[in-house]
This record gives C-alpha cells, structure tokens and sequence, in this order.
C-alpha cells in the first residue's frame, strides 16, 4: 500500500474495504508490527510506536484477531483463555474472573472449557479468538476478517460482540471485511482501497445504502471517487 492514512476512534468502528490483494491484510499487519512500513509511521495514543515488536502490543493495549486461526489446537479452551492474559498471569484472581465473566458472555465455551481448542468448529474457534482478545481488554482492536468461511448464525454473533466492544465498552476499533453489506452495516466510518491505494473515504452515511453500486464503484471505476 502507498499514501494511505487510517484511524481508529475510541467508540467507532473504521472499516477498510476492498477486493482481495489489495494489502488491507498487509495494512493491518504493519500495524501490529509483523512488518515494519518503508515510510510512515505507526502513532498510537500519540506515541510513535513504529516497528515496536508484537509481543509488546498487548501491553500498550492493542489486540490483533489475524484472518487465519491462531488458537492452540491441543490446549483446552481454558488455557487458551488463559494465554490471552500472560502479561498479567501472576493475577490469578483477576484472571479467574475474566474468565469467568467470558463465560457469561461465551456460554459455549463453558461448556467446553477442557476440550481441545483444536475440536471446536471454525465459529466457535473464531470466538475462543475474540474472547481471548478481551483477557488483556485492550483499547484498540485490530479485526482481519472476523466471518470468514463462518455460518451465518455464528456471524451474527460475532458482529453483535464487535458493536458491542465499540458502543457499550468504547473501544476503537479497525477492522478488515469482506461482508460488506454487513460493514456498511455496523461501520462509523469506511475506508475503500483498491490496488494498494486508498480509493475512497468518509462516514458511512457518505455511501448511501446500495452495496452492489458500491462494489462496482471500487472494482470498475477508473476515474477519481
């Protein structure tokens, strides 16, 4: 990607859309600091954190959910809750009731709580992911195709887990979705990039509400937005 500028606002969800290939994967990798950018930089709650490794992310309170699955397989669903708190993992008490208010949220990982994290389906999988995010409550959430190959269903509940970071918790929060219909939907503000440049931006309402008229701006257009 070249000369593309986003941001993420503590209560808002910024969506960046566009085809596959065009680096939004990429972008938010650089962020996390899988790749350090050839120019720009990262600035984070004002601080430059540019090439800061992954590892230090969480305790600046940034959370990354990658698009492939990164659970243990052969870990319980527990443990893997539990990992998502290593930074803190002295507070055992605390963990215990992270855990146990996940449980609340995520009744179906109470009920498999000592199962190989590796057995769940791809759904329940993607939401061992998210709520293991929610171990360390970060402020920024960096989302890499939540719903991907994930039934409807499951979806539903995973987007309502999103809005509810951002409208109830205030989070900020970046995500990358190929739903677009389902962007349009629950996005404060949209980002539209195309062949690793950013082709269109603004508030939602800026988009109006035609999906199909959208996709084909972005796909087929050859002027300016």
């Amino acid at each position: 990607m070249q000369g593309i500028s986003v941001q993420a606002w503590p209560g808002r969800i910024a969506c960046v859309l566009g085809p596959n290939g065009t680096g939004k994967s990429t972008l938010l990798k650089t962020l996390f600091g899988f790749l350090r950018p050839v120019r720009g930089r990262v600035l984070y709650r004002g601080e430059d954190i540019t090439g800061l490794p992954p590892y230090a992310m969480p305790y600046r309170g940034i959370a990354y959910l990658p698009q492939r699955p990164s659970i243990f397989p052969f870990l319980s669903v527990e443990v893997n809750l539990r990992l998502g708190a290593w930074h803190e993992r002295r507070q055992r008490k605390q963990i215990q009731e992270k855990i146990e208010a996940l449980y609340a949220q995520f009744p179906l990982l109470r009920e498999k709580r000592a199962q190989p994290a590796g057995q769940l389906s791809g759904g329940q999988q993607r939401q061992l992911e998210l709520a293991r995010s929610l171990m360390a409550d970060p402020a920024l959430y960096l989302i890499d195709e939540p719903t991907a190959g994930i039934d409807p269903q499951t979806s539903e509940a995973i987007y309502r887990t999103i809005q509810h970071l951002a409208r109830e918790q205030g989070k900020a929060i970046l995500l990358v979705d190929q739903n677009i219909q389902k962007a349009l939907e629950i996005a404060d503000y949209l980002y539209v990039v195309r062949v690793g440049t950013l082709f269109a931006e603004g508030p939602r309402e800026a988009f109006g509400q035609d999906t199909e008229a959208l996709v084909a701006r972005w796909l087929y257009a050859s002027g300016e937005p």
